[in-house]
């Protein structure tokens, strides 16, 4: 197979699960096989999220009586809501036959269902909002620290990927402490899907950045940097004869096509047409059901990225993909309200969520979850022999890290075994002074099991 199609491969596949509970697949699969009850469900909630093709199947339906008592007038509002959105002829012509017969009633009934779902409602409750450009010879604030070492991506090429000659990047974000080191650095939007999300965290770990001081104090500060993983040239040019067919889908409607371009242009942006932005793409899909997208665009809002940071319209999204069974959307939510302990709700819905992540499959998940169960600040929801159980699930990706012997040795103390606690501590500390960090945390803690102590607290809470 040829790398630019395996890549697109890669991406399909990564992509297959990630079908919600109302999609436009389904929708429209209900209603070819006349199942038009369960049909129009799927259409509503579509539609109520904007997606122009359930609105205007929604409207078909209401006039028709499928699915739903015949109802002329929402008939007509979904119309009208349809057009909001761009041109359609079923839309306009159910609009003019029906324009003439509504009263003064039906169109407050019609107003009523715009002041909710119309364009203009949505943009305010629930569709991100594209963040501001800056104007030309304007420059970006620049980063508090910068790379003064950089670690070599050869060193770090997953070996599978190597001998299948796939290529690819990573995005990766971290916090710089005053060591000036990543010491949990996160890796998303790996290209293709997973492929290089364990390496470019390695790689992160061996970085070497300088932070910036106030009054002679080092501030931390995040960092974001793409990593690329290249074994020779014309992977682009490869991708791009490819990526033909994939837009082509994409622009006949296609949801996951259009999932497919939007990772692929976001990761070549040189493959995208003029002033195409993938979030353009993400959302279409994020509208027609699809849990993937309904993640990116929650955690775009959420934080920021691509779009005007919004929290509610983040939490909305997170949620419809949570709720759908996406693992990444699940463990999203876990850590937004793990932020706001030490808030008991807080804790028990992260406890939950994290729950859910692990079971979805998430495979940061066990990670995180296995150090909140082990140090967390409530001892009722402290749970050390789960916690030994799951990291050992994240050692494949999370070995390198030291943390990942902190979290082991403090399970390990929780449950009285200060032998083993210490055994582990000590390799923390060794891994640690080995990638150049400031190992007093971890020494501390390695002084507590020497003497019998347990310790709790955030084991990602650095200095």
């Amino acid at each position: 197979m040829r790398k630019g199609l395996r890549v697109l491969a890669l991406v399909a596949v990564g992509m297959l699960p990630l079908i919600a509970r109302a999609d436009l697949y389904s929708a429209a699969k209900a209603f070819e096989a006349k199942e038009f009850e369960r049909a129009f469900e799927l259409y509503r909630e579509l539609a109520e999220m904007g997606q122009p093709e359930a609105q205007e199947n929604l409207a078909v339906m209401y006039v028709n009586g499928e699915g739903v008592k015949r109802n002329n007038v929402l008939g007509y509002a979904w119309a009208v809501i349809t057009l909001e959105n761009g041109s359609s002829d079923t839309a306009k012509g159910i609009a003019e036959q029906l324009e003439g017969h509504m009263t003064d009633a039906a169109r407050a009934r019609v107003a009523e269902l715009q002041s909710k779902f119309g364009k203009e409602a949505l943009a305010k409750s629930l569709l991100p909002i594209l963040r501001t450009r800056l104007a030309p010879g304007v420059l970006p604030d620049p980063p508090a620290c910068s790379v003064k070492k950089v670690a070599d991506p050869a060193n770090y090429y997953p070996t599978e990927a190597r001998k299948q000659g796939i290529m690819g990047d990573v995005l990766i974000s971290n916090v710089v402490y005053s060591d000036g080191r990543a010491h949990d650095p996160q890796a998303t939007h790996s290209f293709p899907p997973e492929a290089f999300v364990s390496a470019g965290r390695y790689l992160a770990l061996n970085n070497v950045f300088s932070t910036k001081t106030v009054n002679g104090v080092a501030v931390p500060c995040t960092f974001k940097y793409k990593v690329k993983f290249s074994i020779n040239a014309g992977q682009a040019d490869t991708l791009k004869e490819q990526i033909g067919a994939t837009r082509a889908r994409a622009k006949n409607g296609d949801p996951m096509a259009q999932l497919a371009y939007a990772v692929v242009i976001e990761n070549r942006p040189e493959l995208a047409e003029k002033d195409e932005l993938p979030i353009w793409w993400y959302l279409k899909v994020a509208q027609a059901g699809v849990p993937a997208a309904q993640y990116i665009v929650g955690a775009y809002a959420l934080s920021g990225i691509s779009v005007e940071k919004d929290e509610a319209k983040g939490l909305l999204w997170l949620h419809k993909a949570a709720n759908a069974g996406n693992p990444d959307a699940q463990l999203a939510l876990a850590n937004y309200h793990l932020q706001r302990l030490p808030d008991a709700a807080a804790l028990t819905a992260a406890v939950d969520w994290f729950g859910k992540a692990v079971d979805g499959g998430n495979r940061d998940a066990p990670y995180y979850f296995a150090a909140l169960l082990a140090t967390g600040p409530d001892e009722a929801l402290r749970d050390p022999a789960r916690a030994l159980e799951l990291i050992e699930k994240a050692k494949a990706d999370y070995e390198v890290n030291p943390i990942w012997y902190e979290i082991r040795a403090a399970a390990q103390a929780a449950k009285g075994d200060f032998d083993k606690a210490r055994k582990d501590q000590e390799k923390a500390v060794g891994k640690a002074r080995n990638l150049g960090w400031n190992t007093a945390p971890q020494k501390a803690r390695l002084a507590g099991y020497e003497a019998g102590k347990p310790w709790t607290g955030d084991l990602f809470a650095f200095y």
